[in-house]
């Protein structure tokens, strides 16, 4: 069966939707008639308004493009308390694999602690976050930083977030392929606010806490105000829940569909599988053995546990139920490990503007934010030994002549210890800019900066040089491992070296000795800056057509960005055991660009054309690191009649090639030799003979099994165009003047071209041998001639190049309804987005992942609905999220039974791994995930002065579909967008001043 990760994110900008009487749903822009929510309370004046999407101001402009709206009085409402969870709870973003707090273990672009959002699931680096109308720099750690952090704002701050559901690169430039999302923040207070939140799960672990305060002051030349914050996530730990402190099977009788695990006799439950520790494996007979206890009655050798050693008996034989039952699955290091990451974050945000002379004005806007994260994982300890085994022979294995081997044969011994990672980042950015108006023009030049400097530690690890000279032949410890000593040990500190199959070393209780001779921890460090000057100029008047006045605006910008991630000393140089290293990554690129938009009213008071009007934008971008590009896009709105309106744009977006992409230094792991397509090839009848010419002329070893292959992850600066994408919209507005509805149903789709990614070691390989010479120097093979590893694959380079289409399409419906009802006025509000196709190809290949889990890229349906209640003093709320139901079975060639020879009983006759006939092993994977929904409510009561709402999320305590193995999960949990936490109770109280 298989498994694979698809993937292991001012200008006042008011949407036309944006008229809300109470709270309701994030919204999408459906009317054109209606007007800024200050002026509907009673407003004198209609204030010109820029749209996200467009930079022209206008009075009555209503975007051809789909704008989703989720406000913060929406999400105090939720029980959501940060920006964050917001928009990865939206609909957009829900039902696609995301960057977020539930990746305790995996490597994630920007380091353990950053939350990034991935619209339409094309991945972070395709969305393009703003602050206020202006791009935002990336924060994170590690190499591969890529997009905005989303914790790093303010929620106190924050006047609402716009979420564009289109390209809109002629706009705003590279990244916005998938969509944009704007985050507006406050510049109208004049007073000041505190606020408390607190959310307490029913079971304990995962509490959040938010404390904030806001000051401002307006008057008749400017506005100033400040935010503090201080947010705290606590950890939600494997144990803390049922559903991920036991990973079972999962597993059922294809005919009957009856549970099949294995029953575990210390609890009469299904056997947990968690992570297997504690054992030594025998490399020489290949039986596993575990150390037995009083107490429990083992197999005998007829019933599978044949092993020759007293006190130890062997399990997982396969064939032989009985030794499946005590396998060493759990420790307290696996069990204490997070669910969800621990988080400290303070931030400080100020925005103030100052009229300097009559139309001219100074602004400025400064923000930062210090994070504090960490993720608790565990992790075995086993003889292996990498690039040692590669370069210097050093064989996987604790030889049978080292003292601290009992067994008389070489064997690896599998143990257990706390593997965390820390992140500290402090995040700066600043604004400073001059605006006004020179007769019908508007203009605004501006400079940003910002700057994120990241420290980073991986917790605990195991020196390479160390860990081969614990694991030497004939002697407990060595100085002169192969290798070299690179860390300048002295085994006089630890002259009897470690007892391997010890139950203490097994079950990660190192001494004080032991634990300072074997590990370490080091710091690392990122730096990434961000700057760019923006010259802006706009006019809604440039010139009068019969229906109207056309718009314009037309700027430019230049760019600069550099990164620089500098990993600790032993990381860089190799010598970190068990886990992938790091060279440094360190890189900038400038680009420079132009950009212009015209606003044409086309018809106006016609006949089934009330008001049409075309939008056209264009932007030319010079980048030093690989050339330019041009973008455009055209929109239309064809209002039939104030209540039919269709809107439909079509255009093209660009993401240049991220530093990381360019520039990552090699990110060395290590692969089998079969990843060679040489591999075994006198004995492979169906190689492509082109590839066979190649492996015969290039030496290839024609021998099986060797030392692991050195695979480098690199950037691909010389080898890189930009991504270009093509996408369309079409959608139909519906709001009737008798009613407060609004619907909108919107057609969208993108296809993207020469999308950034990796070959993979196999497919370097191959294409070289096919003729694509480019290919063959990013691998080496060994040159030993007359040595049994001539000719094996040594290393491979496999550098990010552009390599894949993708294509998306899909449904977006949002509907809303607002009026009074007699008790007060009642808001009913809802978004569904339905996803049409999702694949990508390689070269001739298509893959889709339509309707898959978060295996891949999620599920097709996400949606929600809200209904809230305002009554005098009083409002009450009531939502539910949903997310579809999922399958990975056209991933598994469309079944979902297979072979598994754990379920083998062969002293019963259970034998055969022929699914079709008698006597098999097979087995029904729960490949699927099934429809999932959480309910929420909440009551708020504003007083003179003060506020406090009460609420209750996940109401029914929905836990994440159950899935087994092959899945992406926690436990038996099902990740990655669904609600680990549980029912949880939320209060939050405010006070105004």
């Amino acid at each position: 069966m298989k498994m694979n990760r698809r993937h292991l994110f001012g200008t006042t900008v008011l949407a036309g939707v944006m008229a809300i009487s109470g709270p309701a749903l994030a919204q999408s822009q459906a009317s054109s008639g209606q007007q800024p929510a200050a002026t509907q309370a009673g407003a004198t004046t209609v204030t010109d308004v820029v749209v996200t999407g467009s930079r022209i101001r206008n009075k009555e402009f209503t975007s051809a493009s789909p704008v989703q709206v989720i406000t913060q009085e929406q999400t105090d409402l939720r029980g959501v308390p940060d920006v964050a969870q917001a928009l990865l709870q939206s609909t957009l973003a829900i039902a696609s694999f995301q960057l977020n707090d539930q990746l305790t273990g995996y490597v994630t672009a920007g380091g353990g602690g950053t939350q990034s959002v991935a619209l339409r699931g094309a991945g972070p680096q395709r969305t393009l976050t703003i602050l206020n109308g202006r791009r935002a720099g990336p924060a994170g750690t590690g190499g591969e930083v890529q997009a905005f952090d989303l914790g790093v704002i303010p929620a106190s701050q924050v006047e609402r977030t716009e979420i564009l559901k289109d390209g809109a690169s002629s706009i705003y430039g590279s990244d916005a392929v998938a969509g944009v999302i704007n985050i507006i923040t406050r510049t109208d207070m004049d007073g000041g606010q505190m606020n408390a939140f607190y959310s307490m799960p029913f079971d304990s672990g995962g509490e959040q806490l938010r404390l904030d305060g806001a000051f401002g002051r307006t008057w008749d030349r400017g506005y100033a105000n400040i935010a503090a914050e201080y947010m705290k996530t606590s950890a939600l730990r494997r144990k803390d829940r049922d559903y991920t402190s036991c990973a079972t099977d999962f597993l059922f009788d294809p005919q009957s569909g009856e549970r099949v695990d294995y029953v575990d006799p210390n609890t009469g439950r299904y056997k947990c599988y968690n992570q297997n520790t504690n054992y030594v494996a025998l490399l020489g007979t290949s039986m596993n053995l575990v150390r037995t206890k009083p107490g429990y009655t083992y197999p005998t050798a007829g019933q599978g546990n044949n092993s020759a050693y007293a006190g130890w008996a062997r399990f997982n034989r396969a064939g032989y139920p009985d030794t499946y039952l005590y396998t060493p699955s759990d420790n307290e290091y696996y069990q204490n490990a997070t669910v969800i990451s621990p988080l400290e974050r303070y931030s400080v945000n100020l925005n103030a503007a100052y009229e300097v002379t009559p139309g001219v004005e100074l602004y400025t806007e400064l923000l930062y934010s210090h994070r504090e994260s960490s993720q608790v994982g565990s992790a075995q300890v086993f003889q292996s030994f990498a690039q040692r085994n590669i370069i210097n022979g050093a064989p996987n294995n604790l030889p049978a002549s080292n003292p601290n081997n009992p067994f008389g044969q070489a064997v690896q011994t599998v143990g257990v210890y706390e593997s965390s990672s820390f992140q500290e980042i402090d995040y700066y950015r600043g604004v400073v800019g001059l605006r006004g108006t020179a007769g019908k023009w508007d203009w605004d030049v501006y400079g940003q900066y910002s700057l994120s400097e990241g420290n980073y530690n991986n917790g605990p690890r195991i020196y390479l040089d160390r860990f081969v000279a614990l694991n030497s032949p004939n002697v407990a410890c060595t100085n002169t491992p192969r290798g070299g000593n690179f860390s300048n040990f002295d085994c006089a500190a630890l002259p009897n070296g470690i007892p391997w199959t010890d139950e203490r070393v097994l079950t990660g209780n190192f001494t004080e000795a032991e634990r300072n001779f074997l590990f370490f921890t080091e710091d690392h460090k990122t730096t990434y800056d961000h700057g760019y000057l923006e010259a802006l100029i706009s006019t809604n008047e440039l010139f009068k057509l019969p229906a109207g006045d056309v718009g314009a605006a037309f700027g430019a910008q230049v760019r600069r960005e550099k990164i620089d991630d500098l990993p600790g000393y032993q990381a860089r140089n190799r010598n970190t055991a068990l886990y992938s290293t790091a060279g440094q990554t360190v890189g900038e690129d400038t680009v420079r660009e132009i950009f212009g938009e015209v606003e044409l009213p086309l018809l106006k008071g016609v006949t089934l054309a009330d008001n049409v009007s075309a939008n056209l934008s264009a932007r030319y971008s010079d980048y030093d690191s690989y050339g330019d590009s041009t973008t455009y896009k055209a929109s239309l709105n064809w209002e039939f009649s104030p209540a039919f309106r269709l809107r439909t744009s079509y255009g093209t977006s660009f993401r240049a090639p991220a530093l990381y992409e360019q520039f990552l230094g090699a990110q060395i792991g290590y692969s089998a030799q079969s990843i060679d397509p040489c591999y075994n090839y006198t004995e492979n009848g169906s190689i492509d003979p082109n590839v066979l010419a190649g492996c015969i002329a290039d030496g290839a070893s024609t021998t099986t099994g060797g030392s692991s292959v050195a695979v480098a992850t690199v950037g691909g600066r010389d080898l890189l165009e930009a991504e270009t994408a093509k996408s369309w919209n079409v959608g139909l507005v519906w709001s009737p003047s008798f009613t407060g509805l609004n619907v909108s149903l919107d057609y969208w789709q993108f296809e993207i071209e020469d999308a950034v990614s990796r070959l993979g070691a196999t497919e370097i390989l191959t294409r070289c041998y096919r003729g694509q010479s480019d290919y063959c120097g990013l691998f080496t093979r060994v040159r030993n001639p007359g040595g049994t590893d001539d000719g094996k694959l040594a290393t491979v380079n496999d550098a990010y190049i552009n390599v894949a289409e993708q294509n998306y399409r899909g449904l977006d419906l949002a509907v809303r309804w607002s009026g009074d009802i007699g008790l007060g006025r009642l808001t009913v509000s809802s978004q569904s987005s339905y996803k049409l196709e999702d694949s990508e190809t390689v070269m001739t290949k298509t893959t889709s992942y339509l309707g898959n889990s978060f295996n891949y890229n999620g599920p097709r349906y996400s949606g929600n609905v809200n209904v809230s209640l305002d009554r005098g003093n009083f409002t009450w709320f009531y939502g539910v999220d949903m997310i579809g139901a999922a399958s990975d079975r056209n991933k598994n060639d469309g079944t979902d039974v297979f072979a598994n020879s754990k379920y083998a009983d062969l002293p019963n006759g259970i034998r055969s791994s022929d699914c079709s006939g008698p006597d098999n092993y097979c087995v029904r994977y729960k490949l699927t995930t099934n429809f999932y929904q959480i309910h929420s409510a909440s009551l708020r009561y504003r007083g003179e002065g003060w506020n406090m709402t009460v609420g209750v999320q996940n109401l029914w305590d929905q836990h994440p579909p159950t899935v087994g193995a092959g899945m992406f999960r926690n436990g038996n949990a099902a990740l990655n967008a669904y609600d680990m936490r549980g029912r949880r109770v939320s209060l939050r109280f405010g006070k105004t001043f």
